[in-house]
């Protein structure tokens, strides 16, 4: 075959082989701005490109497509309007300055899970090149369903602060509703970049109103729980029979806490109240047959929120007898767990 012809065979099956998106006009067309945000890059390189140079072009065209997000973004008018929500009322009770630099990374982290790439190397003039692209709608989607999710973990978390509420867990309460607050923060980037993208329908996907009504609904639910008067003792002490430990009494007085509506914690940073218990056999005799003894118990009970003891007493505990020693000690520390109730549940 003549070298001629070798030649333009050649040239005609590289032609055919060169991907019709390294033209501009074809990206342009087939790639609007009103629909679709791109990256472009180009680098020539000596000899076969290895995988560092696909990387660093591929890099280099995912930069051009955030910047392409980012100047948009900045240029907003919607995102101006939007970068600030300040308290009137009841209403959202903070001022939120939008943080570009975290819009950036918001935008990037997406777009590296939502974008297309492609690559070419044209190996008759040492190009390598790079294009990727990501849908608006498909972006606009994916910050609505973020929104969506977070808001509904929000919900969630709430929900379940308001119950540990209900059950004296305060510190659980609050970690729960700070919980809360961060999810609902978390979708303001999300917002700004769906206003910006979507600016059709991109207010009413964003669900702002939803947002700012659970930063109302937390501030609101913190503030119930700092000054509802819920009770919740922690019950501890020291106990002993015939040189052996026991809990007759610390476990009688949770019982009748429990039995009165008073919640028992057994984390003590949770408590409004302390009560701490002292127990001993005292004036143990017998009669030849059986064993008799009382219990005395030294009690005090501290309240957390002022530091202060608000009760310090001394409790004799009922006569009771068995047949051992072990017997009667079991049932004169149970009896005055009961005389002990007596004297605290007014401070209660």
């Amino acid at each position: 075959m003549p070298l001629l012809i070798i030649f333009l065979v050649s040239t005609i099956f590289a032609k055919d082989l060169t991907p019709e998106w390294i033209d501009e006009s074809w990206r342009g067309n087939r790639y609007p701005k009103s629909e679709w945000y791109t990256g472009f890059s180009m680098d020539k390189i000596e000899g076969q490109p290895d995988l560092k140079a696909y990387e660093a072009v591929e890099k280099n065209a995912q930069n051009k497509l955030s910047e392409s997000i980012i100047v948009n973004v900045k240029g907003s008018s919607t995102v101006q309007t939007a970068s600030k929500q300040t308290k009137k009322g009841n209403n959202f009770d903070e001022t939120i300055d939008i943080n570009y630099d975290q819009t950036i990374k918001t935008t990037t982290s997406t777009i590296l899970t939502k974008r297309d790439i492609k690559t070419y190397f044209d190996p008759q003039n040492g190009y390598i090149y790079a294009f990727t692209f990501v849908k608006k709608s498909d972006l606009a989607n994916y910050y609505a369903q973020m929104i969506e999710l977070s808001l509904n973990e929000a919900r969630h978390g709430i929900t379940l602060s308001k119950q540990l509420a209900e059950l004296g867990k305060r510190n659980e309460a609050f970690q729960r509703l700070d919980q809360a607050k961060s999810r609902v923060e978390s979708t303001i980037h999300f917002r700004v970049l769906l206003l910006t993208i979507d600016s059709e329908n991109g207010f009413e996907r964003s669900q702002t109103e939803r947002a700012n009504e659970m930063f109302k609904e937390i501030t609101v639910a913190r503030a119930e729980i700092e000054v509802k008067d819920i009770i919740v003792v922690f019950v501890t002490g020291t106990e002993s029979m015939q040189n052996k430990k026991t809990d007759f009494v610390i476990s009688g007085l949770q019982t009748i806490f429990t039995d009165n509506n008073i919640r028992v914690t057994e984390n003590q940073k949770e408590a409004t109240h302390i009560l701490k218990t002292e127990s001993k056999l005292c004036n143990q005799r017998s009669d030849g047959n059986f064993k008799f003894t009382n219990a005395c118990v030294r009690v005090i009970l501290t309240n957390t929120k002022t530091n202060k003891n608000e009760l310090t007493i001394s409790v004799t505990g009922p006569k009771e007898g068995g047949l051992t020693v072990e017997n009667a000690g079991e049932k004169a520390f149970r009896a005055a767990a009961s005389d002990v109730w007596t004297k605290v549940k007014e401070k209660f």
